[in-house]
């Protein structure tokens, strides 16, 4: 437990679960990921982590202080008011950290009508939620799941290594750079790869995998996703950095990151902490340093490991939900709110 850090927040008891079932979770290792974080600040006896079928019974058999939701809001079988009285019949403020955004936003409503306060991943999405009470929270990396020692860049098996699903932003960039990357040896994995290209393999990796691959690699590509689910409404573009870009620099590999928007420059150093690239020839140079100059391609990956410690784990963002829904419950102390709403209001 870190003491110094739990000083400021007085032994609250918090719940983190999902907004949707773990049947239809592709990404299940956030919620105990975030869950660790907490425990990391609070202690193991202050935080309990269960999937939303269970929750309410927890809520009302634990009475924490927050509950925390992580996920999408696209199924429509989630029993989200079922967790909103649970949350209002234990006194519990309710959180909700939704992180699919841009992609989802036309299910924003969701949390704007059941949330006492949202985080979401997208510093953009933000903006456009009619909720008074929002705020942007970038995905991070797991200190138990992603961190790796670090191997000298000399001895590391492969030169680039990627993994991710074929969209077809990713597709295009790997084609275009097939004839450099097939030239040396790389790992580039996932799924739904066309035949066509030589270097990609159509295989899944668990975290733990992709932690080990990244690790072994003198480079990882970044590529960001390019695909909505429901984001019509206004088609926001994404701006933050995704859990990937957290989760390989914390297990000690030097980043190609195709720069689509400038917050990058926010969470890494462009050139220190962080190689961006906008093409097949940036990847031509960058795969050249790495095999003529891997001193300074280990040092950056140091670099980006270290601050990935400092501030970019579930730790640190645990601290941030903590932080802001204080200011909330002190508010509306202040304020003299009677009674917690049974649904959040929305403010238009």
């Amino acid at each position: 437990m870190n003491f110094h850090t739990a000083r400021g927040f007085g032994g609250q008891k918090v719940l983190v679960t999902s907004t949707f079932q773990d049947a239809l979770n592709t990404n299940t290792a956030i919620r105990p990921s975030l869950a660790e974080g907490f425990v990391e600040i609070l202690g193991e006896a202050q935080v309990k982590t269960v999937p939303l079928d269970l929750a309410p019974a927890v809520i009302r058999q634990f009475r924490p202080d927050l509950v925390v939701a992580v996920g999408s809001l696209v199924p429509d079988a989630s029993d989200l008011r079922g967790l909103r009285r649970a949350a209002d019949g234990a006194g519990a403020e309710l959180a909700y950290w939704l992180t699919d955004d841009p992609y989802e936003f036309d299910y924003a409503f969701k949390a704007e009508l059941n949330a006492d306060i949202i985080f979401s991943n997208d510093s953009w999405a933000v903006h456009h939620y009619r909720h008074g009470n929002v705020h942007h929270l970038p995905l991070a990396a797991s200190r138990a799941r992603h961190f790796r020692d670090l191997v000298p860049v000399s001895e590391r098996e492969n030169v680039v290594f990627f993994c991710g699903v074929a969209y077809p932003n990713r597709v295009a960039l790997i084609r275009r750079a097939d004839a450099v990357l097939s030239r040396h040896p790389v790992a580039i994995l996932g799924t739904d790869w066309p035949s066509d290209i030589r270097c990609a393999t159509n295989r899944r990796l668990s975290p733990a995998e992709m932690a080990d691959h990244a690790a072994g690699a003198r480079l990882t590509l970044n590529i960001g996703r390019d695909l909505d689910i429901a984001n019509r409404r206004f088609a926001l573009p994404p701006a933050t950095p995704g859990p990937r870009t957290f989760e390989v620099a914390l297990a000690g590999s030097a980043q190609l990151y195709f720069a689509t928007g400038l917050e990058i420059c926010d969470v890494f150093e462009p050139g220190r902490e962080i190689l961006l690239v906008d093409g097949v020839a940036d990847i031509a140079r960058a795969i050249a340093q790495a095999l003529d100059d891997p001193a300074a391609i280990q040092a950056i990956a140091a670099r980006a490991q270290s601050r990935a410690l400092r501030e970019h784990t579930y730790a640190q963002r645990a601290a941030r939900i903590l932080t802001l829904c204080r200011r909330t419950r002190v508010t509306m102390e202040t304020a003299g709110a009677p009674e917690r709403p049974r649904l959040a209001m929305v403010r238009r």
